[in-house]
Parts: C-alpha cells; structure tokens; sequence
C-alpha cells in the first residue's frame, strides 16, 4: 500500500489516537493537532508528536509552514453545540482548504446525516437530509470537501475499547427497546481506524463512503443477545419520549457498507457479536469463553 508521505491529523482523539499509532508503526511521518496540553500530553506518552491550537482560528494555520501530503481532518466537537459545530467543522475546514488548497483532504463525518425513519436500507446515492441542526452542519462541512476534491467517509456508531455505550445502558438498566424497534447501526473502533488507512493508501477524489459493520441489528435482538450472553433480563419497552429531548434525533435506517467493501475494505468484526466478545470476558457468563466472576467496568 502506498501511503502519503507528511500526514496532519487534524484532531486526535478515540479513532484518530488508533489511526495515528498505525501510522507510526508504519513509519509514516505524521503530525497531530489537537486542542489541548491535555491532549498533547497524552500522545507524547505515546511518542506522537502534536501542536495545541483552536483549529477555528485562522493564525493557527498561517504558522504552518510545512505543507503535508494529505490533511485527515477528524475533530471532535467536544460535546459542544451548534456554534462549537460551526467552529470546528466550517471555520476550521475552511482555513484548511485555504491554507493548503490542492492537499487531498479525507474528512470523518457520520451517519447520522442520513434521517431516514422507515428502517430502509441506505447507501451512498440515498438522500442525506438530517434533521439536527449538528448533523446539517456535517452535511455542509461534506460539501466543502467534496468541492475540493475531498473523500468523506461517514461512520456510524463507533464502540471498542474504552467505548461502550450501549452495553454500559444495559449494564445500568438504562437500556430500552424503543417501540419501532430501531436498527443499530455500529462499528468497531479498529474497523474505522483499519478503513482510514486503507482509504488513505487508495488515493481517491470527490468520493463519499459509508465506514459501517456488515449487520444492522434491531434493538430488540442486540439487547436480547446481550440478555443471553450475561444472564440477565432483557430491557423493557419504552416510548420515544427521551429520544426526544436528546441532541441527536434517533433515527431508523439500515446503512449499508457495500461500497466500502467493493473498494477493498472488509471489517475485522463484521457484528457486533464479535466485536463485544472480547470486552465481555470479565462478566458473569458461561458461554463467554474466559468469562470472570464480575464486570469490572474499567476494561471497558
């Protein structure tokens, strides 16, 4: 595979963290950008270097001087709203492409963009007309990309390591089958980093691509196999109530990879089946090979 020489890494942190620790091991020259001495502490100890700085802000980019080969933009709002949103993704991608213009340009972006409500499947050519306010800005972040002949992989619900929303609901008792009985669309955090590489090595333009597993799964049967695995109930039916009030509207679709894989990629957990496995064995669950006495919610 043949990857750009001089990467940026345009935010660093759950996926950017994993991608930027395969490039080392590749030996591939790379540099981070992250908003913090926090964070920038964190990838030190890892021995990825990284400069601090508000990506909005357009004297940041002016004191680059080195152009890279390829910006892999991928920052994280930091559970800001719309104006941290409209920073991060608007302002900040904007000063890239005119700090940098002609640099290919991989942007991350999400499957929420899609608002489809009816459980249909969908792939890259379905409308992507989201609902959110966040997710309609995402969708304007995607146009600019494309516009510079830019690749815009949209990921859907990432877990792994450390990442586990949906089981810790169920752990809790929080968890709830909603009443359309919603599809789960998800992805292994090794899965995004593994497509990132793959994608970085193919040199394409102007594309858009779902980064998803190969199994959309109805809340009713990911909470029951979780129930059959553990030992434990399986979570009671609720309104759409708390859906709601929530940043985020849930939607109901099934998103497709089948382009992805088409173009050479494949995920390593193709369900979530084999992508939990593995942060279960300190459960209480016969059938999960290795299975402990307790969870022990750290190894999450």
């Amino acid at each position: 595979m043949s990857f750009p020489a001089k990467i940026l890494l345009v935010g660093c942190g759950y996926v950017g963290t994993r991608v930027a620790q395969l490039l080392r091991e590749r030996r591939i020259g790379l540099q981070a950008w992250v908003r913090t001495e926090k964070s920038r502490a964190r990838l030190s100890d890892l021995d990825i270097p990284a400069l601090v700085g508000d990506i909005g802000s357009r004297k940041e980019w002016e004191k680059l001087t080195k152009t890279p080969d390829l910006l892999l933009y991928g920052p994280s709002s930091s559970r800001g709203g719309t104006a941290e949103y409209r920073n991060v993704f608007l302002t900040g991608l904007s000063h890239a492409c005119q700090r940098f213009p002609g640099t290919p340009l991989l942007f991350l972006s999400s499957t929420s963009v899609y608002g489809q409500m009816t459980g249909e499947i969908v792939d890259e050519e379905s409308r992507a007309e989201p609902d959110s306010e966040t997710s309609r800005i995402l969708r304007e972040a995607e146009e600019a990309v494309l516009a510079a002949d830019g690749v815009v992989l949209r990921i859907a619900g990432i877990y792994g390591p450390g990442r586990t929303r949906l089981l810790d609901r169920f752990l809790s008792g929080e968890a709830t089958v909603s009443t359309i009985d919603r599809w789960i669309n998800q992805i292994h955090r090794d899965d995004v980093a593994a497509a990132i590489l793959h994608f970085l090595a193919l040199h394409r333009r102007r594309e858009i691509v779902n980064l998803v597993d190969d199994e959309p799964v109805r809340e009713s049967r990911f909470y029951g196999w979780l129930a059959s695995t553990l030992g434990k109930s399986q979570p009671p039916q609720s309104g759409e109530s708390r859906a709601a009030s929530s940043k985020r509207r849930r939607t109901h679709k099934r998103i497709s990879n089948a382009k992805a894989r088409a173009l050479g990629w494949k995920p390593l957990y193709p369900s979530f089946r084999e992508g939990l496995l593995p942060l279960l064995r300190d459960c209480v669950a016969p059938v999960v090979p290795g299975g402990g006495e307790r969870c022990k919610a750290q190894n999450y």
